[in-house]
């Protein structure tokens, strides 16, 4: 690595140098440089060993032709390296992979606020036992079951079946 400065002093009087002056100091500091540059014996970069098919397709893992030729305009790859791969790729071509598909849900075993509102609306008909209700769905408290009904996971009989429920509970546990 070269490196070269010049040092361009003002004038006596105190004015700075002039525009034409500061390009001519350039313009000789630029031949000293190309006068240096061109008498040292600087080794060139050592030539690189052209890399096996296995070491390129580890070091880029290349899936589009485009990549391959950025990767030849870029200098990171050599001709017959460029060669190589593509002629790879294009006997071993990398069928798009499809986006992940949702794992199938459990069972809800949150809350009754966290659980989730999309749920598939709860038919009409025959009501489920208070019993099943609660131990279902983590229900203690009425406010839970209306959550619950917000959700449409429960019939509005159910729900009121919840409601009488809570409601004589409350009754029992009150001194009267």
């Amino acid at each position: 690595m070269v490196r070269l400065t010049v040092r361009v002093p003002a004038h006596e009087d105190g004015r700075r140098p002039s525009t034409d002056e500061l390009a001519e100091a350039l313009r000789s500091l630029e031949s000293e440089l190309d006068a240096l540059v061109g008498e040292t014996d600087r080794p060139g970069e050592p030539a690189r060993t052209d890399r096996e098919l296995t070491e390129l397709l580890l070091a880029y893992r290349p899936r589009q032709p485009e990549l391959i030729e950025l990767l030849r305009a870029d200098g990171e790859i050599s001709e017959a390296e460029y060669r190589r791969l593509r002629a790879h790729l294009e006997s071993n071509p990398v069928a798009p992979t499809p986006p992940p598909s949702a794992p199938p849900r459990p069972p809800v075993a949150l809350p009754v606020a966290a659980a989730r509102a999309e749920e598939p609306a709860r038919p009409t008909g025959a009501a489920r036992p208070v019993e099943l209700l609660t131990r279902t769905y983590h229900i203690e408290t009425l406010k839970q079951a209306g959550a619950v009904r917000s959700r449409r996971e429960i019939s509005f009989e159910e729900y009121m079946a919840l409601k009488r429920h809570f409601e004589s509970a409350a009754r029992r546990t009150s001194p009267e």
